[in-house]
């Protein structure tokens, strides 16, 4: 009967809107012996409910008659919506005991639908029984489910068919965004299949361990497994993953390896787990790809950071339906394990993590726990414990040895598990030594031969490998290889390596490898070449070591380094200039071993030896044939960290070789020179290197500062961009400069792909930490915004004022909550979590709230603990800083010393005193702040005598202290630099710990009110006055760690000299302030200081000032009239200029008296020519006026008030004019300024009133073709748009002049920073990137496509008003500074990027050539395939 009730509830949510979604759930039904026509026994079955129900019969009995007129309606209803609806019909075959006789309820023509696709099975039971099951073995149950299995496994396919593309393409994004190296599914894999069946059980019998995982109340969540070096840790570790999967349990895990680059780092252990989760979570999942969409970079070596970013504010705050285990192995293989216990200890005890642990016994891993007061469980590997899989191992090999005797066989077992000591390595070894045995005789010798413990056993193996002279050298190599290698090589890589080592090729390489070097190396199931077991390194690079194969590292580091340098110098890298083949195909025949020796040559310089003059040859060498190659190649990887990580690599190489031989040197100065070039090249030219990488040959080098080595080796190869005028010499570490004019910037904060700065107007504006573009504003209120901090993430920001406090999510830009505030603030933050947000204030209260609801919690006063407690008076503090990573705070009063509190309990730590305790008054403090890194536990203090102090905060005591007067600090968010201001606008940066100087730049500016660094720690930002500075210096990217253990081969470094940079002083008169092309070769400009110049564009240099407006009233607009070869000039007093300018010679003009010279009265706007150049238009905010160039006037048009229009000139097609105003455009006649009766028409879509502001409008010198860009408005409301339509001439007064058929660019409208103009049939554009694009206004193309030529540097576009003019030969200018900078050749450069029919990147095609038609190369990826065809 029920199944007659779900086919009718089933018809009702289909009929029913309200039921929809409801109804497009239902996957499956299944009917277990439903009456579908009717039962005959209807009556019988009455009787059987009464009996079994002790009650009467039930009326809807009846209903069940066969053929009744209810069971008819719901089938026939029934068979028109089972469409997508999986139905299963079940019948019973065993008559049901009614007492008196037996029947069938329901016989299998009723239970059967006979609708197509239906289901049908047999049940071997009553009706009574259908659905009642013995056991699970009963058959019927059996059957039952695997109709259930079928079901989910259909299910499953629909969906992964629906989504497997979608995830697969989301996992691939997340795995280039978060892992380095390869997934450590492979390090289980390999571990998995060694172990044997029925080994490993009694770690996860153990009663401990069970409690452990079933996590109940009281239990440990962290359990640490330790014993002897090879003792099967890993195994276990794997062991205790599968059983986990098997259990359908989420988990992680990631086996450390000492010596793998990629798998010795706890930021590479935490990279993995976030995939992971990633990959298994779709929460934890969208909040990372919205990392990844967003630009929130990851840095690759800071574990801090990231477990701020990623973990406590995006992973920890998902909801977990069941617990989560991580399973960490060999943690002493880590080499920085320490900083990690401390994260677990902080994790909050509500999150349902635990975490599986091995290593060997650390005494600094117990203090650690001790320290931390983590609670855990500890087992031990013992020998016992070790014995059953030992011997499990042994019964399963000793089948292949020459022992038949049962009772010999167990002797045998027995023997080597009491001299094996529980070490599975040791067995391992002896049993591929027994293997070569032929007699019981042999292996005894063998089993008395071998020592019981394994140095003597690695001596042995060594000592048999000297005694085959013929493999020796082989021998030496694979092991050099191996042991030395910074991440295992591939066998071809390996067979490559050992080629270019030692002249030989070794064809089978995978089978002689274990037997040549006496299986101390083995082939993992990945191909992979490794060390068996982390001692076998230990005891080969140990000093004192008397064997041939003994690994002396400098020795052989400067091996591996001379043969990864011979690869890279080669011909096969080098490049002609005049190629024609692409990268793919460059690419497809590099050597297996280029990725190897391109990525990791400076990890081995590094680690060599400092007195081998060979590689400073080979080095130099290197530099000077194939360096751009191997850039290319790097960025073609798409991570440009290997640029920087190799320039620091060789800056510590360098410095150490400094301290025994002379700096001095061609070919040390160029090394030296290259160094410092790559990491400016990665800071100015990363982010087009990574779009086009081939652009290193073509683009770069002639944009690069004219002293730097890159310029002056490369900028002249033929063919290549040509960049003349206004240069730099050196490289700017000052990178932009944000100018907010009116409004005074007082705050700022800057958190992963997000900085704010906070305004005198009560504004919060929001940039993009890698372009400096603007993202949005907010209104914090009409008070000045003087705090500004972020949360552990860019979501969460406070923002504080005189008299509130906000929260705002800066996703939305919503405000979350504000509070009112009555006493001045001194210091705001956030805890470490993100939970509270806390304030101290200048009445000695520190205050705390809810980041959940605003909600004040309980706050609690601080005091001067010198201060007389029995005074009533208690003295305001003038210093206050919160650090919510260490949970600390610092109170300062005047002439008083530091007081430091514990936010946690809320206890007084203790004073620091820079003078002697109790002395006071003491100097007057100025500025503070805490080292955010809790591994570091420093704090800086700067005072009014200047002294710069550092000191525990801890247990006050002082560190180190230098003479800086900084008036304002900041530390980088590693806690590696202290960045410092003063009054007179002088930047320094400092190591933190030591106070070593490491870098000034001296601004003659406005004094430092605040700095910030990125989260990159490289890149920071100071405000002063009404503008931002960003800068990036290379002196910091030279001084982060170069990691992975590679400090103890730069132990003798010496340090360098710190980096100066002084002021380049520039006079403000000569800045080009406007700039038009004369319509040859020639630039008109006009300057600050009231003059015009011109310039010649072939040059870039100014020839001539042609005339001036009064002194000092800089030029804003130049309009030129080619025909009439007049020039329309004004100035910011509104005065207008025209005059006639004429040419005399090549690179003269004759300017003739004014034909206009007027004073509007009102800022001018716009100043336009008729094409004839018999009329001028100017406008302004309130009204038009258009004069006849005879300087009589012919027509005025007022108008309301307007923030935002452009006028056109339509003049070559219809003698008429063009307005672009609110949304709309309007057409007015030239000479009377009166409005046609031409349709009004809009080429954007305007909903809600919502009319996007003009930003620009251009229509090309033909009258043919119109664009125009509408820029998104403020607060994210609304679309940037861009659009081209074609002019055409009306014929009838309703007709419009534009044609319908509008060109939608849409898609790519938010990325154009500004349109630049027309250029025969291109219209050039300049995007947020600083590429110089066009799109062809053909009307012939039938591809909607843009095309990318070449860019310009980020500091020349980044700030301030952008100054354009193309000539009549393609050429570029960009007003600079002083001068003007001129691009030649630029536009032969093409990069073809496709939109599809909805405006989205379709694909990219790469093409530099010097011809036209463009020939198309479609390819799958905007970075692949990158074809440079120099025709």
């Amino acid at each position: 009967m029920g199944g007659l009730v779900i086919k009718k509830a089933c018809i009702l949510a289909r009929h029913d809107p309200s039921h929809q979604d409801l109804a497009s759930r239902f996957h499956s039904i299944y009917f277990l012996a439903t009456p579908h026509r009717g039962a005959d026994s209807a009556q019988l079955l009455n009787r059987v409910i009464k009996a079994s129900m002790t009650s009467s019969g039930r009326d809807y009995i009846n209903d069940l008659i066969p053929n009744s007129g209810a069971i008819q309606a719901i089938n026939d209803d029934f068979r028109h919506i089972v469409q997508n609806l999986q139905l299963w019909s079940f019948y019973e075959s065993v008559k049901t005991n009614l007492g008196v006789s037996q029947a069938l309820i329901v016989e299998k023509d009723s239970a059967i639908l006979g609708l197509p696709e239906e289901r049908v099975q047999l049940l071997n039971a009553d009706h009574r029984h259908v659905c009642k099951f013995k056991d699970p073995l009963d058959s019927n149950y059996i059957t039952l489910r695997n109709a259930f299995v079928s079901t989910i496994d259909h299910i499953q396919r629909d969906w992964l068919a629906a989504t497997q593309d979608q995830y697969n393409s989301t996992m691939k994004a997340l795995a280039g965004y978060l892992v380095q190296g390869d997934l450590p599914d492979n390090d289980l894999a390999n571990l998995l299949d060694r172990q044997l069946d029925g080994t490993c059980q009694w770690l996860t019998d153990d009663t401990e361990f069970k409690y452990w995982r079933a996590g109940d109340e009281g239990t440990p969540k962290l359990l640490w497994l330790n014993g002897k070096p090879a003792t099967g840790k890993s195994t276990l570790a794997a062991h205790v993953v599968r059983q986990f999967y098997d259990c359908n349990l989420d988990c992680s895990y990631f086996f450390f390896k000492h010596g793998d680059k990629s798998k010795s780092s706890v930021a590479s252990m935490l990279r993995s787990f976030a995939y992971q989760m990633a990959s298994t979570n779709p929460h934890i999942r969208s909040e990372i790809l919205a990392m990844h969409d967003n630009g929130v970079l990851i840095d690759a070596d800071d574990e801090r950071p990231l477990w701020r970013s990623v973990f406590l504010s995006r992973i920890f705050r998902t909801d977990f339906h069941q617990p989560y285990f991580w399973v960490i192995d060999a943690l002493d293989e880590c080499a920085d394990f320490t900083c990690f216990l401390p994260m677990l200890a902080k994790i909050d005890k509500n999150i349902p993590l635990r975490v599986f642990m091995t290593s060997r016994p650390s005494p600094v891993i117990q203090t650690l726990l001790l320290q931390e007061k983590l609670l855990v469980s500890t087992k031990q590997v013992t020998v016992e414990s070790s014995y059953h899989d030992i011997r499990c191992i042994l019964e399963a090999s000793t089948r292949f040895l020459p022992i038949d005797d049962p009772v010999a066989c167990e002797s045998l077992i027995a023997k080597i598990l009491r001299k094996s000591n529980g070490c599975f390595l040791w067995v391992a070894l002896v049993l591929k030594e027994l293997e070569t045995t032929h007699s019981e005789q042999q292996i005894q010798e063998v089993l008395d031969s071998v020592p019981s413990e394994m140095d003597s056993l690695y001596t042995r193996i060594l000592d048999n490998m000297a005694m085959i002279p013929r493999n020796k050298k082989l021998a030496q190599a694979i092991l050099r290889w191996t042991v030395c290698a910074v991440r295992p090589l591939r066998v071809e890589e390996l067979k490559e390596a050992i080629r270019l080592d030692l002249d030989e090729v070794v064809p089978r390489l995978e089978r002689t490898v274990e037997t040549v070097c006496g299986h101390l190396v083995h082939i993992d199931r990945n191909s992979r070449v490794q060390i068996i077991h982390q001692t076998v390194r230990a005891f080969l690079t140990q000093d004192g070591l008397l064997s041939d194969f003994a690994i002396d590292r400098l020795r052989e580091h400067s091996r591996l380094a001379e043969v990864c340098l011979q690869y890279l110098c080669s011909d096969e890298l080098k490049s002609s200039r005049y190629r024609r083949r692409g990268s793919a195909t460059r690419a497809a025949r590099r050597s297996v071993f280029a990725e190897y020796a391109t990525v990791y040559f400076s990890e081995h310089v590094v680690r060599s030896s400092s007195s081998n003059d060979n590689q400073i040859a080979t080095l130099s060498s290197f530099f000077h044939t194939n360096i751009l190659s191997w850039i290319e190649i790097v960025a073609e990887g798409g991570d440009l960290f290997f640029l920087t990580q190799t320039a620091k690599n060789l800056k510590a190489y360098m410095e150490r070789r400094a301290k025994y031989k002379s700096p001095l040197g061609q070919q040390v100065h160029a090394i030296s020179s290259w160094i410092q070039d790559l990491i400016y090249i990665v800071t100015t030219f990363g982010r087009p290197l990574l779009t086009s990488p081939p652009s290193i040959h073509f683009l770069i080098p002639p944009v690069c500062p004219r002293n730097s080595i890159i310029y002056r080796q490369y900028h002249e190869y033929p063919r290549c961009l040509e960049i003349v005028g206004q240069c730099e010499l050196e490289w700017d570490d000052r990178l932009s400069c944000i100018s907010l004019r009116e409004f005074q910037v007082l705050a700022i904060a800057c958190r992963d792909n997000r900085f704010v700065i906070g305004l005198s107007d009560g504004r919060i504006v929001l940039y993009h930490t890698s372009t400096c573009q603007e993202a949005g504003q907010l209104i914090h209120g009409m008070e000045a915004v003087r705090f500004l901090e972020f949360g552990s993430a860019n979501v969460l920001l406070a923002s504080g004022g005189r008299q509130t406090i906000a929260l705002w999510d800066t996703t939305s830009g919503t405000k979350l909550w504000a509070v009112d505030i009555t006493e001045r603030l001194l210091a705001l933050g956030f805890n470490e979590d993100d939970t509270i947000l806390m304030a101290t204030t200048i009445a000695n209260r520190t205050l705390f709230w809810s980041v959940e609801d605003g909600q004040e919690l309980e706050n609690f006063f601080v005091s001067d603990q010198t201060e007389d407690e029995s005074s009533t008076y208690k003295r305001p503090p003038s210093h206050a800083q919160l650090c919510g990573e260490l949970n600390l705070l610092a109170v300062c009063y005047r002439q008083r010393p530091i007081n430091i509190w514990d936010l946690e309990d809320r206890s007084f730590v203790g004073q620091f005193h820079k003078s002697a305790a109790n002395v006071y008054p003491g100097p007057l403090l100025v500025a503070m702040v805490f080292n955010p890194n809790p591994d570091v536990n420093l704090a800086a203090a700067s005072y009014q005598d200047g002294d710069l102090v550092i000191f525990d905060p801890w247990n006050q005591k002082q560190h180190a202290m230098v003479e800086a007067n900084a008036h304002i600090l900041a530390a980088s968010s590693d806690g590696a630099t202290l960045a410092t201001g003063d009054g007179s606008g002088t930047v320094q940066i400092f190591d933190f710990e030591t106070l070593r100087l490491l870098y000034r730049s001296t601004v003659n500016d406005f004094d430092i009110r605040a700095i910030t660094f990125a989260s990159n720690n490289v890149r920071f930002f100071d405000i002063r006055h009404d503008h931002c500075n960003v800068w990036e210096p290379s002196a910091i990217v030279r001084q982060t760690a170069t990691g992975d253990g590679s400090s103890e081969y730069c132990s003798e470094a010496v340090l360098g000299d710190a980096e100066t940079i002084e002021p380049q002083l520039l006079d403000d008169s000569q800045a080009i302030t406007a700039m038009v092309s004369d319509g040859s070769d020639c630039l008109l400009c006009g300057k600050e200081s009231g003059s015009i110049v011109l310039f010649e564009a072939k040059t870039g240099r100014q020839m001539q000032e042609l005339y001036k407006h009064t002194a000092n009233a800089a030029i804003l607009l130049l309009e030129w009239n080619d025909r009439a070869a007049i020039l329309a000039s004004v100035d910011r007093a509104s005065r207008i200029i025209v005059r006639k300018i004429s040419s005399k010679g090549s690179d003269m003009r004759v300017v003739e008296q004014p034909l206009i010279d007027q004073s509007i009265g009102q800022a001018i706007r716009q100043v336009l020519f008729h094409s004839s150049g018999t009329m001028l238009l100017v406008s302004t905010s309130s009204f038009d006026q258009v004069w006849k160039t005879d300087g009589h006037q012919l027509a005025v048009r007022t108008t309301s008030s307007r923030q935002s229009w452009q006028w056109i000139d339509y003049s070559s097609s219809n003698q008429r004019l063009l307005l672009a105003v609110d949304g709309q455009f309007k057409w007015f006649d030239w000479k009377t300024l009166e409005e046609r009766t031409l349709s009004t028409y809009s080429p954007v879509s305007l909903e809600d009133g919502d009319y996007p502001p003009v930003v620009n409008m251009k229509i090309s010198s033909q009258g043919s073709v119109v664009c125009a860009h509408f820029r998104e408005p403020p607060g994210g409301q609304g679309m940037a748009r861009l659009r081209l339509w074609s002019a055409s001439t009306p014929t009838a007064p309703a007709q419009d002049p534009i044609s319908k058929h509008i060109t939608n660019f849409d898609r790519i409208a938010k990325e154009v920073k500004t349109v630049i103009g027309f250029h025969k049939l291109l219209l050039l554009f300049l995007d947020q990137s600083g590429w110089i694009c066009s799109i062809s206004v053909e009307k012939t193309t039938t591809k909607k496509a843009y095309t990318r030529h070449f860019f310009i540097p980020y500091g020349w576009h980044c700030s301030g008003e952008l100054i354009f003019a193309i000539t009549a030969k393609g050429a570029i200018g960009l007003a600079r500074k002083n001068g003007i900078a001129v691009f030649h050749r630029g536009l032969d450069f093409e990069d073809r990027v496709i939109l599809d029919m909805d405006g989205e990147v379709a694909m990219s095609q790469t093409e530099p050539h010097w011809s036209s038609p463009v020939l198309e190369n479609h390819i799958d990826s905007p970075r692949s395939g990158h074809q440079w065809d120099h025709r």
